[in-house]
């Protein structure tokens, strides 16, 4: 199942930077309509909307999985989530130009894309009307992005939310909502970035990860502005004996009038809190465990390997060491008598030298794990099939869609043609 979330931008640079990463390196499956690098989708919102009225540039949508669908750790899933991400996409505004960012590093790892659309019909020439909303309104009759997602979903044999729970927002969802370069912004960033860190698996973690962001350089290369977590226990209130925290962060600019802007952490995003950031603690905590045991396995094994090869070296090449079991079989069978050698050979027949409840016991577990494994087989047959259906999908919505593009640029010039022979008439 997966579920939606919509946000309006007002500069796409800024969102488009944040969902690639600084260098590019959040993505783990991207599709665009528009061609060249990061920043060539945001440099053509920003050239169709500068010179309009329009206060958005991009229409910022979030699309997100359940890990039981999609495996975030199978590159095929991935690419099969940013697939279906490009045809929502589509679905609801066909004629704009969109860019489809899939990501796996947010909170319990599951997949889920951020798409962009441009504020901007190719056919029309206007702003874009359809869609702006989760819900739908029963003014205009106006759909919601949540209705689009559930059919796709159908489309594709895929199970939809039945009744949608609204969890208090993360920060990927609440970015918007805070000026862009404002203090509130950057704080929220920081933080989103220190519990991401693999490092992060506690407290002490975390406030480590945030000091080391505040030695690195800005943009401008100057020091980052200094930020830290004060985590008091409340005295009274309802929150009375437990943990609360607060951001500070160093105001250069003046936003606040003090030396310090302070934000109630909870007020910027739900992960921000000490419940909220247990969650990617825990995550941290798992991978730091099963690394751990990886590595002790691994160590194990080529502790094992070693000692066998020390003790090959020390039997010589005489084969003193017991290396081919089949070799020995084979030289007991010849010293059998040739009757019990008969007699063992009827008993394999008749019940594999067993009594005949364990034999057919035997048998009865191999034909389910029989079964098991057809249903495997086919149940692997037909995701693959559907995963090779949606892909063949995107594509002719790609094809489609640089299709009409390609139309409506040779009508353009066709136009321009036009009105330059009218402007080279006889007697001008």
């Amino acid at each position: 199942m997966s579920t939606t979330h919509y946000s309006p931008s007002a500069n796409a640079a800024d969102t488009e930077r944040y969902i690639r990463g600084k260098e590019d390196e959040r993505g783990v499956a991207i599709t665009g309509d528009v061609p060249g690098g990061p920043g060539a989708f945001s440099a053509r919102a920003r050239a169709l909307t500068q010179n309009t009225k329009r206060d958005v540039e991009a229409l910022h949508y979030r699309q997100s999985f359940s890990d039981d669908e999609f495996d975030p750790k199978n590159p095929e899933d991935v690419q099969r989530v940013n697939d279906l991400g490009y045809q929502l996409a589509k679905k609801m505004h066909p004629n704009a130009d969109c860019l489809v960012v899939s990501h796996v590093d947010g909170r319990g790892k599951k997949p889920h894309n951020h798409i962009l659309v441009i504020n901007h019909s190719n056919r029309t020439g206007k702003a874009l009307s359809d869609y702006p909303t989760f819900h739908d309104r029963k003014a205009g009759n106006q759909r919601g992005v949540q209705s689009a997602n559930d059919e796709l979903m159908r489309e594709h044999g895929l199970s939809v939310v039945k009744r949608l729970e609204h969890a208090p927002k993360d920060w990927e969802l609440r970015r918007e909502d805070f000026a862009e370069g404002g203090l509130d912004r950057e704080m929220g960033d920081r933080m989103s970035a220190a519990l991401a860190d693999p490092r992060a698996v506690d407290k002490a973690g975390l406030e480590a990860v945030i000091e080391e962001q505040n030695q690195q350089l800005g943009d401008d290369g100057e020091r980052v502005p200094r930020m830290r977590l004060h985590s008091p226990v409340s005295k009274k209130g309802k929150r009375a004996g437990q943990e609360t925290w607060t951001l500070y962060i160093e105001d250069r600019r003046g936003e606040s009038g003090r030396a310090e802007r302070r934000k109630r952490a909870s007020a910027l995003s739900a992960d921000f809190t000490p419940e909220g950031a247990q969650a990617f603690f825990d995550y941290h905590q798992q991978q730091e465990e099963q690394e751990h045991e990886r590595s002790t396995r691994q160590a194990e094994a080529a502790e094992r390997a070693e000692r066998i090869a020390a003790a090959a070296r020390q039997s010589g090449d005489d084969g003193g060491v017991d290396l081919d079991p089949r070799r020995r079989r084979g030289a007991e069978r010849e010293a059998r008598p040739a009757g019990r050698a008969a007699e063992e050979a009827r008993r394999v027949r008749e019940g594999h030298g067993r009594g005949d409840d364990e034999a057919a016991g035997a048998d009865h577990g191999l034909g389910v794990d029989l079964l098991a494994l057809q249903r495997r087989v086919r149940e692997d047959r037909e995701y693959r099939e559907q995963a090779e259906r949606d892909r063949e999908h995107a594509r002719r919505v790609r094809a489609e869609s640089q299709r009409r593009e390609l139309e409506r640029r040779v009508a353009e010039l066709g136009r321009g043609g036009a009105e330059e022979s009218r402007g080279y008439g006889i007697g001008d």
